[in-house]
């Protein structure tokens, strides 16, 4: 289902409404004063019932932990069999209103085509009901007029559809960006400190080295209190050199990328999915290849299991072990037994295989991914 608070306040409103009016005009036109229309009533009132906790279910704003568009899907199944029924139970034709409903909600449940031949289903079957019911020419008219407000349901829900993933579209794209930013601001963080300690070792490492050779040899050349300074000078030399060394030393040892901004900014926001993010304390990569390769491993895992897992949870960790860096992404969505690796998943083995590591997937519990990469690849 979409996530549009307005929209979905303002659908399950008018569902509620349609139903409780459908409720008072059907039932108020059933006679009860046999013991035969007493059970005919009780059977509408058990249809309207069960009509009502199957919209609830269709149209429930959170996920369900799982098999979330199976039990959507269901539910819609006990809704149609409701109206079936009741229509089946009375001639009245307010029913009709609810089978509208039924129309509206296709698109958030089936593909196109399925929700094309649906609508297709509740208009033939209106029909029938109706030539049973009035003249043929009624039958007709009223058939036609119920035909447009279920194909306009229809298309208005499919115009939701459709305005909900321009968003979600462009949601995504703005927080790839700003992902992909972060990481490029850590990437040219490290490649600048590895050129500042180059610079520093190269220049005034070498000019240093100089200095002290040409003091050590004035040490050996002077004498008296010239001896004495000059003695000094190459102590405060040799020191400075020290501290040049501890600091491109600790440059270089600084200069691994930082994923934590990247990654935060890649997981925020996501339309339909809550992402848990579990990683080391300071984490960092010091290959840019490396870094790249996890960061787009990780955005094509949420992407996939936004198009296809049906899951409503996502934990993504990233630790250190032993000889390697190590990244797990599980989610509790549902996986098909005849899944096959799509473009997108040969390119993330592809990447880790370049790096000399290992992908394993697994599907026994959701969708899970298992990565590894050589700590002499990835530190």
């Amino acid at each position: 289902m979409y996530r549009n608070s307005l929209a979905q306040t303002l659908e399950g409103a008018i569902g509620y409404l349609a139903w409780a009016i459908v409720c008072y005009l059907t039932l108020s036109n059933e006679p009860a004063d046999t013991i035969g229309g007493q059970l005919r009533l009780m059977g509408i009132v058990a249809g309207l019932l069960l009509y009502i906790v199957g919209f609830y279910f269709t149209t429930r704003d959170a996920q369900y932990e799982r098999m979330d568009m199976r039990i959507r899907q269901l539910a819609f199944t006990a809704q149609f069999l409701a109206v079936f029924g009741i229509r089946l139970a009375t001639e009245s034709g307010v029913i009709a209103i609810l089978s509208v409903a039924l129309a509206a909600q296709l698109p958030f449940l089936f593909s196109r085509l399925t929700s094309l031949a649906g609508v297709t289903v509740l208009v033939a079957i209106d029909l029938v009901f109706n030539a049973l019911i009035w003249s043929t020419e009624d039958a007709i008219i009223w058939s036609a007029l119920g035909a447009a407000f279920h194909f306009f349901a229809l298309l208005m829900s499919q115009r939701v559809i459709q305005e909900q993933d321009a968003r979600d579209q462009i949601t995504s794209l703005n927080r790839e960006l700003l992902a992909t930013q972060a990481l490029l601001e850590e990437s040219a963080k490290q490649n600048e400190r590895i050129r500042i300690a180059r610079d520093l070792h190269d220049g005034l490492g070498h000019h240093l080295t100089a200095l002290i050779l040409k003091l050590q040899y004035l040490t050996h050349t002077t004498q008296d209190e010239t001896h004495t300074r000059v003695e000094e000078a190459h102590q405060l030399a040799r020191l400075l050199l020290t501290d040049v060394r501890n600091t491109v030393h600790e440059m270089r040892g600084d200069s691994s990328i930082r994923l934590k901004d990247a990654l935060e900014a890649l997981i925020s926001q996501v339309p339909r999915l809550k992402i848990n993010l579990e990683l080391d304390e300071h984490i960092s990569v010091g290959d840019v290849e490396v870094a790249e390769a996890l960061f787009r491993c990780i955005q094509e895992a949420i992407t996939n299991t936004l198009k296809h897992g049906n899951a409503s949870q996502m934990t993504i960790a990233l630790h250190h072990g032993p000889n390697d860096i190590r990244l797990n992404i599980q989610d509790n969505g549902g996986c098909r037994f005849d899944w096959r690796e799509g473009a997108g998943l040969r390119g993330m083995r592809e990447r880790i295989e370049a790096l000399k590591g290992q992908l394993d997937i697994a599907t026994q519990a959701g969708f899970q991914l298992n990565i590894k990469i050589p700590v002499m690849e990835a530190l």
